[in-house]
């Protein structure tokens, strides 16, 4: 199949932390997917979609490919630029795919509803084992509680006023080779359950911190670094937990202790922000409420 009128669209796919996790085994990919919760933010990653174009453009990932070849037979280009860590449990795998299939979408006139390219995007993800839940989360945009697995997750959001997200990037982690050990998922699930049930008793974003770092803490998968920033963000009357799967910190303030008062407010961010920079170069995003869209 050949296009000879050249067309292209471009989308935008937000990062997604993830504070903890269940991992739900299915042998259908889309059934298979993870139980959870996580944030997405204001910095994510753009994709350009074109045709005709050239299949297999340098830098494009198996997941990028992945969703192509289920879209369209076409050769077409796809280009992406990130402002996120990669490899780093942000969610960059998954954003890639869900940006790629909007935008391919709207270049070849695909008429694919939202849900269904998410399913293409979230297949894509799982047969490659890059992530579980990111894809359905990064649809929906803000602090998303996976409360089933797959690409038709039923989600809740919790609600949250704006306020900034920071990190430290220490290492990066291989989400394959930790998905494929079926001992960390049996060291990981009894404690992603038992944090889901806490949270959804209380479906706040302070508690969804604290989930997180119980679940970082007791699975064992907090690293000595991120628990030494971790204490010295808490010191400093902030919340931290760990990015799943990645060596990474990610902290807040806590704005209600401020929310009538924004000098309080800007020096509680200013004081996280300080606090990181002892540990590394410190990343710095709004939570992003809008989800993937066309841009």
């Amino acid at each position: 199949m050949t296009i000879h009128n050249p067309k292209s669209a471009s989308a935008f796919a937000p990062a997604h932390i993830t504070g903890f996790f269940v991992i739900c085994e299915h042998e259908n990919p889309a059934l298979m997917g993870s139980l959870g919760c996580g944030v997405t933010l204001q910095s994510g990653v753009v994709t350009s979609t074109s045709v005709p174009g050239h299949d297999n453009m340098p830098g494009n990932t198996p997941v990028v490919q992945s969703v192509v070849s289920r879209l369209t037979p076409c050769t077409c280009s796809v280009r992406s630029r990130s402002d996120i860590p990669i490899g780093a449990g942000f969610g960059a795998s998954g954003a890639y795919a869900l940006g790629t299939a909007l935008a391919l979408n709207q270049t070849l006139q695909l008429n694919q509803t939202a849900s269904q390219l998410t399913r293409v995007a979230h297949i894509a993800e799982v047969e490659n084992m890059t992530g579980l839940g990111d894809v359905v989360a990064q649809s929906l945009g803000g602090v998303v509680i996976r409360r089933t697995a797959g690409a038709s997750a039923r989600l809740n959001r919790i609600y949250t006023g704006e306020r900034n997200v920071f990190w430290v990037v220490f290492d990066k982690i291989s989400t394959k080779e930790l998905l494929e050990d079926e001992s960390t998922a049996n060291r990981i699930n009894p404690v992603g359950r038992g944090a889901l049930r806490e949270l959804l008793k209380k479906p706040t974003f302070e508690n969804f911190m604290r989930q997180s770092k119980r679940f970082a803490v007791e699975t064992g998968l907090m690293s000595d670094a991120v628990s030494d920033a971790v204490q010295a963000v808490e010191a400093a009357g902030g919340m931290a937990s760990q990015a799943m799967l990645g060596d990474v910190v990610f902290a807040v303030d806590i704005p209600e202790r401020h929310e009538d008062d924004a000098n309080s407010a800007n020096s509680a961010t200013n004081t996280i922000e300080s606090v990181l920079s002892e540990f590394g170069s410190v990343g710095r995003s709004g939570i992003g409420f809008g989800g993937a869209r066309l841009i």
